[in-house]
């Protein structure tokens, strides 16, 4: 798709028409099953950034292919649910509905008179909310979001400003054709039971998100299809940006800009800084991945009361711990070439929430034991850095010292023009919130402060830049929404993270029958990889302190992802 979208920048006519068949073709298989045209819809989410790989413009309109696909999504299903309608039908649903909350509430304030009052409370509105826990707590963040556009016109917002703020929140919107394609039903994520040990050569992956049938395991495969592929462009650009290779830096260049894929930006010695918004989905990747190695490094044990081959089954669970120790240290390579101090804080997070539920899982030793293969991973992610970036062909420009580059990358957090920027947006942000605290300002609300970005530097004769778009993504959320919409958006990924975690026991109770031959070796796989994802939307959320994720596509696209996944549980 982005070899496509880069012709498509050379060849605008190209651009065009690709736009319109990757759109056309969408909308047919969606029509054919809605499950395809979402499948098509987190492919581009996982590796598009901004959405704007492909996108059609025509007298100053431009349509990205990330708001096409969203049309095509949200229309295929509308039409669904309407073909559907019957009047009798929806009748009597009203009034079953409000029969269930009349007893509900019934049920609630007569029990106040009864001894029984905590629990007879507790029962009538669990069994209110019990099909549709999550739905809930949806449909509140939904009431907020709504509020903050209403908000942003009562506060006399510029409507284009409102428009473009509010457009990245629509992506909530794909929680329904999402929740009838991932959750059919409970069973979906439950593969046959096989013949294979555990230390199939197909290693846990075999059972990523569930059976070859199911769409969490086609949804696994273009993930995993995704981050190897930022993986291999990350490098790739590295290489080319770090030699000279005449006639292709600039078109490259701005490519990259134009299609807000990421952005390119020198440092000291020839080594240039890769970022890319998707690579959140890469340090995603690498939490899920450390979680599959940790359930290799258990086998040992297992193997050996399982099967009757121990030596055999021992090389292959040391050529799978190979393999993964190689693709974690790629992908830990790809977190560092981004020179992120956002994504190496949740970084640092994710991996102390990792050594916590190793130690509560299987203990100390284990914990020294994953930890000196990480260290192994982190020796490997700069020696791979350090020999892509100084390949001696064709001609290498860097001449740094790649730790003492990290180093300083990482303790530098004031002179910087992007973190002078922050700093410096952090105090008018905090004082426009502290104007409406409660409710909110609004979408399309403006500050202005003095940005150290040399692009505004070099449009403007004192560097003063208004925008509604801000780096601090849980303030950003607080100032649109008001103090209550950042605690229900807090609240919900709680909920999603809390039950996440309740897997937690499964997985010890699991290994300890494991050791015995008792357990399904699949289901304690597919527990490990729900921690995974679990720690995964920690981590974004601990990113989304610094930067705006929660409030992206990218961001609120994972959230609708591990809400179905955590709903299977």
């Amino acid at each position: 798709m982005e070899l496509f979208s880069l012709f498509g920048y050379l060849l605008p006519d190209f651009r065009q028409i690709a736009f319109f068949v990757i759109v056309a073709l969408t909308l047919i298989l969606s029509l054919k099953n809605l499950k395809y045209g979402v499948l098509i819809m987190f492919a581009e989410l996982f590796i598009g950034s901004k959405g704007y790989l492909f996108y059609f413009e025509h007298s100053g309109l431009i349509i990205s292919i990330r708001i096409a696909l969203w049309l095509v999504i949200m229309s295929v299903w509308l039409g669904g649910k309407i073909r559907k309608i019957r009047i009798k039908r929806i009748k009597r649903e009203i009034r079953i509905k409000i029969r269930e909350l009349y007893f509900s509430f019934y049920s609630y304030f007569s029990s106040r008179f009864s001894d029984s009052y905590s629990s007879s409370r507790f029962s009538s509105f669990s069994h209110f909310f019990s099909s549709r826990s999550f739905h809930s707590y949806f449909l509140i963040l939904f009431i907020f979001i709504a509020w903050g556009v209403i908000n942003g016109f009562l506060n006399h917002n510029e409507f284009s400003n409102i428009f473009f703020d509010f457009n990245g929140w629509l992506y909530f919107a794909l929680f329904f054709p999402i929740y009838k394609v991932f959750t059919i039903g409970k069973d979906i994520r439950c593969p046959k039971k096989t013949e294979v040990g555990p230390a199939d050569s197909a290693g846990p992956t075999s059972v990523f998100f569930g059976h070859r049938m199911s769409v969490f395991y086609s949804l696994s495969q273009i993930f995993i299809a995704s981050i190897t592929w930022l993986s291999f462009k990350t490098f790739f650009i590295l290489f080319i940006f770090s030699h000279n290779i005449p006639g292709t830096l600039f078109p490259l260049y701005k490519w990259i800009r134009t299609s807000g894929v990421g952005e390119i930006t020198q440092m000291q010695g020839g080594f240039y800084r890769i970022f890319f918004q998707s690579h959140i989905f890469i340090l995603i990747g690498f939490f899920i991945l450390l979680f599959l190695l940790l359930q290799i490094t258990t086998q040992k044990i297992t193997t050996q009361k399982m099967t009757g081959q121990a030596n055999y089954e021992l090389r292959g669970i040391a050529l799978c711990v190979m393999r993964y120790t190689l693709c974690v240290s790629c992908l830990l390579s790809t977190i560092l070439i981004s020179f992120s101090r956002s994504f190496w804080a949740g970084l640092i997070v994710g991996l102390m929430l990792y050594g916590c539920i190793i130690i509560w899982l299987y203990g100390w030793k284990k914990l020294i034991q994953n930890f000196s293969i990480l260290l192994v991973t982190g020796i490997l992610s700069i020696g791979l850095i350090a020999a892509i970036v100084k390949f001696p062909y064709p001609d290498p420009l860097g001449g740094f010292n790649t730790a003492e580059l990290l180093s300083e990358r990482a303790s530098n957090i004031s002179d910087e023009a992007a973190v002078s920027s922050r700093w410096n947006l952090l105090p008018k942000l905090w004082s426009k919130i502290k104007s409406a605290p409660i409710l909110g300002s609004g979408f399309g609300t403006t500050i202005t402060y003095k940005s150290s970005d040399p692009r505004v530097l070099s449009s403007t004769v004192d560097g003063e830049y208004m925008t509604y778009a801000f780096e601090w993504g849980w303030l950003d959320i607080w100032l649109k929404l008001g103090f209550f919409g950042m605690l229900a958006y807090f609240v919900l990924i709680g909920k999603i993270i809390y039950t996440g975690f309740k897997v937690m026991q499964k997985v010890k109770i699991r290994q300890n029958l494991l050791q015995f031959a008792t357990a399904d070796y699949d289901e304690v796989s597919k527990n490990i990889i729900d921690l995974g994802l679990v720690v995964g939307l920690v981590v974004v959320a601990v990113v989304s302190i610094f930067s705006p994720y929660l409030n992206h596509p990218l961001g609120i696209g994972y959230v609708l992802i591990v809400s179905c996944i955590t709903w299977n549980v």
